[in-house]
């Protein structure tokens, strides 16, 4: 955004300058750019809210936002336009990785194991910059030139045009084009944290006939869905939840007469409560995750990585255990990083191919590749330690839907004495 102003910029400058040279409109339109630029600059930047709590109720955002002031944070509430759930949030920064790294903090230390990092841009709160107007050039007045003296002719006089022969041309309507309706009814299901009643705005939920059902339609959570009536007599709708982290849900619900509040759509909001799979001082890293088969770390993986490695530096009582994991226990071929590879990449000629890796290995793999990244970013190695623990622990069916989230790491915290 910034460079396409600056181009702007240049051109308005040079098409400018070629036509008007006064100091006065120089130092005005330089002015205007300066302004310009500057919200350009403003317009492209990034908020980053370190969020503890999203609630559809407002009173419920409040009391956690209350609860969090009284612990000494700099909260903070705000309603998002995009889908009006409300965001408790306890720092509001333009730094990312200080932002990463209070929510790793958090969620090491503190009762708030959800806390996560809410990117918001400046796009709705442009700053409006008002420059001086242009002056205008002032040129000197010349004297009127003389006229030669013309004999005037009389004018021509047109008859009046009757107004009861004239067609009245109507202006043309505009055609609307509406869309079309979809069918069935209109539901929202939402599910909450049964720890804080916060929303879950992960994960996916399946609409099936049954429970059990082999076949299911797949939406997001949290979004506005429209179902047509089931086929089965009981005239009901089975939702089933798939969220990483946390435990499956599910709940049957009548089609023509659910229990449940009206949104602004006209659709019937569900409400599911969910529990956290697991608790403790484990902690899950959602965003540290691994091309497939692979031991290489996504560019995304970094950004949660970099908040250890700020939480370990400022707390030298730290010690963490790295655990490995993968989806399933069957050997694989497997990619593995070479000793001059990047860290958040693939690089074929310094990586390494193996044909046939244990699962255990290949978690075990992963646990060092992070442990690494650690030690590069300045972390002492006597501090870390790493297990593989290839497929025996999943978060999900190997097969299923969420197989994937079973490739993950899960960090240990120890505090030494």
């Amino acid at each position: 955004m910034v460079e396409i102003a600056l181009r702007i910029g240049m051109f308005a400058h040079k098409w400018l300058t070629c036509r008007i040279q006064t100091p006065t409109f120089m130092k005005s339109y330089l002015l205007f750019v300066f302004a310009f630029i500057l919200s350009a600059s403003l317009y492209s930047q990034t908020n980053y809210k370190v969020t503890i709590g999203v609630f559809k109720r407002t009173v419920n955002a409040q009391r956690l936002f209350e609860k969090a002031k009284s612990q000494g944070y700099e909260a903070g509430q705000v309603i998002n336009p995009a889908n009006r759930l409300n965001y408790v949030f306890v720092l509001n920064t333009i730094e990312k990785r200080k932002a990463y790294a209070l929510a790793v903090k958090l969620r090491v230390e503190t009762e708030y194991k959800d806390a996560w990092v809410y990117e918001e841009s400046f796009q709705n709160s442009v700053p409006i910059v008002k420059a001086e107007p242009i002056a205008e050039p002032v040129e000197e007045k010349k004297p009127d030139p003389i006229e030669e003296v013309k004999q005037i002719e009389p004018p021509v006089v047109t008859p009046p045009i009757d107004s009861s022969t004239t067609k009245k041309v109507e202006p043309e309507k505009p055609v609307v084009v509406e869309k079309p309706k979809p069918k069935g009814k209109p539901f929202q299901i939402r599910l909450l944290n049964t720890s804080d009643n916060s929303e879950v705005r992960s994960g996916e939920i399946h609409v099936q006939e049954a429970v059990k059902a082999s076949q299911y339609q797949v939406f997001k959570t949290g979004e506005v869905i429209y179902l047509e009536p089931p086929k089965n007599k009981r005239g009901t709708y089975a939702i089933v939840t798939q969220v990483a982290g946390y435990s499956p849900a599910s709940i049957v619900f009548n089609y023509q007469n659910p229990i449940g509040e009206k949104g602004s759509d006209g659709e019937t909001i569900i409400e599911l409560p969910v529990v956290r799979a697991k608790k403790g001082d484990y902690v899950d890293f959602n965003n540290v995750k691994f091309f497939k088969n692979t031991s290489l770390l996504l560019p995304s993986a970094q950004n949660e990585l970099d908040g250890v490695v700020d939480l370990m530096k400022e707390n030298m009582k730290y010690k963490i255990k790295i655990h490995g994991h993968v989806n399933g226990n069957q050997p694989r071929e497997s990619f593995t990083r070479g000793p001059n590879s990047s860290f958040f990449g693939t690089n074929p000629s310094t990586d390494v191919t193996t044909k046939k890796m244990s699962a255990k290995d290949l978690s075990l793999k992963r646990a060092e590749s992070v442990r690494d990244y650690l030690i590069s970013q300045g972390i002492e190695a006597n501090r870390l330690s790493v297990k593989g623990e290839g497929g025996k622990i999943p978060l999900y069916a190997e097969g299923g839907t969420l197989g994937q989230y079973n490739d993950r790491v899960e960090i240990e915290f120890v505090r030494s004495k």
